[in-house]
């Protein structure tokens, strides 16, 4: 009998549907480095590399994998040939560009690449919610939605831990860079403000799987104040910050890295409503064994009916400024709860939002 050899198997075609993605992607490319290219004298060659990349996030929230890592690739050569002095060239001159440009290629790939599987993954655990919906009764449903739950928590943690990893590098990159470099200054604002997300993003997993165990000891008011201020110091350059009631308190004990954090995301949120050169106010006071803290804005103002609604995970008001996940009020009601207080909120009679947190403490004179 002759020997017959078996034909390889042949990869799988790849579906037209993300034959599709490749080609709207180049299209997508072409037409946003035409724009920028127009606009090149007003906005300079940094504006085209973040509205690449935030074409990258929002191919990467629609299109699979490989259409957005070539977008990403692809972004990174048009940016580099037609905006990154020499134009028209794949050669760099300087060093800070150099950099630039590599921090680009990074966080493009990083960002379509995360994003992506964040929808993959997305994807599985609604596919699991199903069969899981169809094999149980309706008596095991609270079990089901109980375990979903858990399942986007990981899911959120997960990312947020992945995310490190580029914000790290960037970090390092720009203090190599130095603070001088005008480029530098914008990509470490966002840079801080991505880093906030990524850390609100693990704080709430912490606060929805009751993983907090406060741990308090004796601390001084003004430590927490200095705590709750320092990581948002360019927010409140702003602001004129008035603190009043800390002069004569004595020693607390409470957990002052939880007290901080919800201080620090109350102050947040004030940078954010309030018109610049207005004051924010801090009062402190003691009465019946619990502690009062009271953060006021002259900003707008609270909805009215909005009231407790604002403390619900990812609620964002309608008139809320671009950016912002809705997390950071969540957060701070979680971990005033964890440490057996509550925070309330409200309009202030003389205008301006005013959040009163309540914390049972002990006390002790200094020596």
């Amino acid at each position: 009998m002759p020997n017959t050899v078996s034909p390889k198997p042949s990869a799988p075609p790849v579906p037209l549907a993300e034959v599709g993605q490749y080609s709207w992607g180049l299209t997508l490319v072409f037409v946003l480095a035409s724009t920028c290219w127009v606009l090149l004298p007003y906005t300079g060659d940094m504006f085209a590399a973040l509205v690449f990349l935030m074409a990258i996030v929002l191919a990467g929230t629609r299109w699979n994998r490989g259409p957005v890592l070539m977008m990403a690739v692809v972004s990174a050569l048009v940016w580099n040939y037609f905006f990154i002095p020499p134009q028209f060239t794949l050669h760099i001159d300087k060093p800070q560009d150099m950099v630039m440009f590599s921090l680009f290629f990074i966080v493009a790939l990083s960002m379509g690449h995360l994003i992506t599987r964040l929808r993959a993954r997305e994807a599985a655990l609604a596919q699991h919610h199903q069969e899981r919906e169809h094999l149980l009764a309706e008596k095991h449903r609270a079990e089901l939605l109980a375990e979903s739950e858990r399942l986007h928590r990981t899911l959120l943690d997960s990312v947020a831990h992945e995310l490190k990893t580029p914000i790290a590098i960037i970090r390092t990159a720009l203090d190599g860079l130095g603070q001088e470099n005008p480029y530098a200054r914008e990509i470490d604002t966002a840079n801080r403000r991505l880093q906030r997300i990524v850390e609100n993003f693990l704080e709430m997993t912490r606060v929805e799987s009751e993983a907090l165990e406060p741990q308090p000891d004796w601390c001084e008011i003004g430590d927490v104040l200095h705590a709750a201020t320092k990581p948002i110091q360019n927010e409140l350059a702003a602001h004129a910050l008035r603190i009043t009631g800390t002069a004569d308190m004595p020693l607390l004990k409470i957990d002052s890295r939880l007290l901080a954090q919800v201080l620090g995301n109350l102050l947040h949120n004030a940078t954010r409503y309030a018109p610049a050169g207005t004051e924010i106010e801090i009062h402190a006071a003691l009465a019946d064994g619990a502690l009062e803290l009271r953060v006021r804005d002259h900003g707008p103002g609270l909805r009215l009916g909005a009231e407790d609604q604002l403390f619900e995970k990812f609620y964002r008001a309608p008139d809320s400024p671009a950016g912002g996940t809705g997390l950071g009020l969540a957060i701070a009601r979680g971990l005033m709860r964890a440490m057996k207080g509550d925070i309330e909120a409200h309009t202030h009679p003389e205008g301006g939002a005013e959040f009163v947190l309540h914390l049972p403490v002990k006390t002790r004179t200094a020596a």
